[in-house]
């Protein structure tokens, strides 16, 4: 049965923050390490920290030190996705927001760059997996 939760993806900034919550929307953490983080390093390892769906740090150090290019980052991605199951993601961010009384949920990234983060990867994934009732959406504040 498809879900009809509504996702979004965007990226994490002190105004992000805000402005989701306004819209009553559950933050998601889609970063492999927050725990230094001043601003969402307290969500380090609790249930809005979903690090599965974050690039492995080989991956990522790869991307960010320019040996990779975008369309190899957006490949390794997508392959260690692969052993993701969706299915359970899903439901689980189904209970997240259920328990929150959050009318959706936005996955959140560092790149304010959508086209360069990896959750440009993950909306096309999840917008192909025929799970959803509704397409995952970028949106901005």
């Amino acid at each position: 049965m498809k879900s009809n939760l509504k996702i979004y993806t965007s990226f994490v900034s002190p105004i992000t923050m805000q402005e989701y919550v306004k819209k009553n929307l559950l933050p998601i953490f889609i970063i492999r390490n927050i725990f230094n983080s001043t601003l969402i390093g307290k969500y380090s390892d609790t249930p809005i920290h979903f690090k599965d769906l974050a690039p492995s740090n080989a991956l990522f150090r790869k991307n960010s030190d320019g040996l990779i290019t975008k369309e190899e980052y957006s490949k390794g991605y997508a392959l260690e996705m692969t052993d993701v199951n969706l299915e359970d993601i899903i439901n689980k961010l189904e209970t997240l927001a259920l328990c929150s009384g959050a009318s959706g949920i936005v996955l959140l990234g560092y790149g304010s760059n959508d086209n360069d983060c990896h959750r440009s990867v993950l909306r096309e994934i999840l917008n192909s997996s025929k799970l959803l009732n509704h397409r995952v959406q970028e949106i901005y504040v």
